[in-house]
């Protein structure tokens, strides 16, 4: 039984120290070199949408790097100890940590590494996939676990990327304040989200999250549509849509029974 718990622990610390490591790393890459690299997405391009994006990565890593400097330190600790990370007691300060480094991550720049980005967020949601296993293990309610890590993966994949738009005005002023304001928006909403997962090992399926998530997203879809249509968001706003009607609804009625039952 100590073995298994000491197994869920350490890849639960492995996949959000790799989280934090590969975004911050390929996001500094992407402060020193998005100067002159990437065309139109280049600081030096001229275009307002590039100083922007800039300013909020660079204070994204800023911020990122103070809040996750102590939850990383125990983190690492116990990863090369026989410590314990408690997630129930210090899963706040961690997805903190976790959104605020995110919203760097969701700036297109002149220098992005999108594979290495996704493997960032792949290793972020292999932490909540053990944690649901470790949950399971101890007894939990398996159902409410497993919608949670579902819905809680779709969820973080509507967040939208912000891109450069070469629409007329005033079109194009319109998607950049959709984009900026639906990552400001669904970013802390996905962190909150997060935070409940890995503390109880089931989110919240509060009804506030999937009402505004698709006006948000799909707001920046709609807006984009002519010039590109963003299929990615669009398929994981109905997935999480769909994932909250079908289940998420009967989650909130067992979680509802549960805590009154208690």
């Amino acid at each position: 039984m100590e073995k298994r718990e000491s197994f869920f622990n350490k890849a639960e610390i492995a996949g959000f120290l790799m989280y934090f490591v590969i975004l911050f790393f390929e996001r500094l890459l992407a402060l020193i070199f998005s100067v002159n690299r990437g065309d139109e997405y280049s600081l030096l391009s001229g275009n307002a949408f590039n100083y922007v994006a800039y300013a909020v990565t660079a204070a994204s890593l800023v911020a990122g790097a103070v809040l996750a400097a102590k939850p990383c330190v125990q983190l690492y600790r116990a990863f090369v100890t026989e410590e314990k990370f408690s997630f129930e007691e210090k899963s706040k300060p961690l997805a903190v940590a976790v959104a605020a480094l995110l919203f760097g991550g969701m700036m297109h720049t002149g220098f992005t590494l999108a594979g290495v980005q996704f493997a960032a967020y792949g290793f972020l949601i292999a932490a909540f996939i053990v944690r649901a296993v470790e949950k399971c293990f101890e007894g939990g309610d398996k159902f409410l676990t497993v919608v949670s890590v579902v819905y809680l993966t779709f969820f973080s994949m509507t967040i939208p990327v912000c891109y450069i738009s070469f629409m007329t005005q005033p079109m194009q002023g319109l998607f950049f304040a959709a984009e900026f304001l639906a990552v400001f928006a669904l970013v802390p909403a996905f962190g909150y989200l997060l935070y409940r997962f890995m503390q109880e090992g089931v989110t919240s399926f509060s009804p506030v999250f999937p009402a505004v998530m698709p006006v948000l997203s799909g707001l920046v879809v709609g807006l984009g549509w002519k010039e590109k249509i963003n299929w990615f968001v669009l398929i994981f706003v109905a997935l999480t849509v769909v994932t909250y009607l079908s289940v998420g609804l009967v989650a909130l009625k067992r979680l509802k029974k549960r805590e009154q039952g208690e």
